[in-house]
């Protein structure tokens, strides 16, 4: 079923994939390297959209994925901003105009992050310093 220019079946497929990956990364710290395959799974079916619906339709569906991947990510960042001001944490850009291919990994990192800073997950991931089982 088509609204305005997406559609709701392909919506909630996107959502899942995007649920999918979000969980992974934050319930199983053993898993999160699955984010990659999530993030390649909402790449295929972008495509797979591609193909079935109408060029405009299927467009319009990503761009609402988009749009979320990039206010989760904004929002983010913003509040990493406020929180880390004065420290030597550099800040990352807070408008991504790639944004609109890379929500699917957008979404599970700044959900991530806020996990990580607000110390319900290690900061163990890649690229952290810090030992396994320990909290800053």
């Amino acid at each position: 079923m088509t609204i305005w220019f997406f559609d709701v079946m392909w919506t909630l497929m996107l959502f899942g994939v995007a649920l999918f990956t979000s969980c992974c990364v934050v319930f199983n710290p053993a898993i999160r390297g699955i984010r990659t395959m999530g993030i390649v799974t909402a790449y295929a079916v972008g495509a797979w959209m591609l193909y079935v619906l109408p060029p405009g339709v299927a467009i319009g569906t990503w761009c609402v994925f988009a749009s979320a991947g990039g206010v989760i990510a904004f929002a983010y960042e913003l509040w990493a901003r406020h929180r880390y001001a004065g420290t030597t944490r550099a800040p990352r850009p807070l408008v991504l105009v790639r944004g609109f291919l890379l929500w699917p990994g957008m979404i599970p990192d700044a959900l991530e992050g806020v996990l990580v800073d607000a110390g319900i997950l290690d900061p163990s991931g890649p690229g952290s310093d810090a030992p396994a089982g320990t909290t800053t």
